[in-house]
């Protein structure tokens, strides 16, 4: 059993590995730097650090998240570069923490995902609803973050 935080962006219920979440808080004010990626909506001070709050739904090409009194920031660390940095990721809100048998994770479908297929690490049943399971560490990787930059610029 393998337990993750189910938690909602974009409207749809998604997974992440408890193992990638320090801590869970709520929104509190970003400061919008200009020169960041179009899905690092700004920065927060975090008792006294400073990290950059990714919103997902902007990441995944789902729109933006709208910040209400259930939006929380995940915090997780992620590693890029060899460098391990605290990033907070901008959610609607966290569902529930659930424990998934690895034999009820299917892996994703070919086809029918709105964003790219490297970003999922499966599939699985939760509350007779599907829900994808995210690969945080992929979808935060400096390099996809640039690169849905430079494709947002693009289009």
């Amino acid at each position: 059993m393998t337990t993750y935080v189910a938690l909602r962006v974009g409207g749809e219920t998604y997974a992440v590995s408890v193992a990638s979440v320090q801590e869970l808080v709520l929104v509190q004010p970003l400061t919008h730097v200009p020169t960041m990626p179009a899905c690092i909506r700004g920065l927060m001070n975090l008792r006294g650090t400073v990290v950059p709050v990714i919103d997902l739904a902007r990441q995944l090409g789902l729109g933006d998240t709208p910040v209400a009194l259930q939006t929380c920031v995940v915090i997780i660390e992620a590693l890029g570069g060899g460098v391990r940095s605290t990033m907070g990721v901008l959610a609607n809100d966290v569902r529930d923490v659930v424990q998934i048998a690895s034999e009820n994770i299917t892996p994703p479908p070919a086809f029918g995902s709105r964003f790219p297929p490297s970003y999922v690490a499966g599939v699985a049943r939760l509350a007779g609803e599907y829900v994808l399971i995210l690969d945080l560490a992929k979808i935060l990787s400096a390099e996809e973050l640039l690169a849905a930059t430079a494709m947002a610029a693009s289009s």
